[in-house]
């Protein structure tokens, strides 16, 4: 299962277009599940790009703000069981 959550939290930075083209979100932090719709804030915008929401790839969490999202158009199961194992390896099960 390591090796899965290794390749899944490929999936969690630069993925703007995996998310939007996603059916459903989730967080590892907080472990919310949600419509790409609800992503609110985007960071990481290309270099020479503007700073702003429209130019950034990586989406932060609408309940919890943190960059710890992966999306089901990554292959991997948006469910709590999935989601607490990632937070457990990247976060410590806090």
């Amino acid at each position: 299962m390591d090796l899965d959550l290794l390749r899944a939290h490929r999936h969690s930075a630069g993925h703007r277009e995996e998310l939007l083209a996603s059916e459903r979100c989730g967080c590892f932090q907080c472990l919310a599940i949600f419509a790409p719709q609800a992503i609110g804030e985007w960071i990481d915008a290309p270099p020479g790009a503007p700073d702003d929401d429209a130019a950034g790839t990586t989406g932060l969490c609408p309940g919890c703000g943190v960059d710890a999202l992966i999306g089901s158009a990554s292959g991997f199961p948006i469910e709590r069981e999935f989601l607490l194992a990632m937070r457990e390896r990247w976060f410590g099960g806090r």
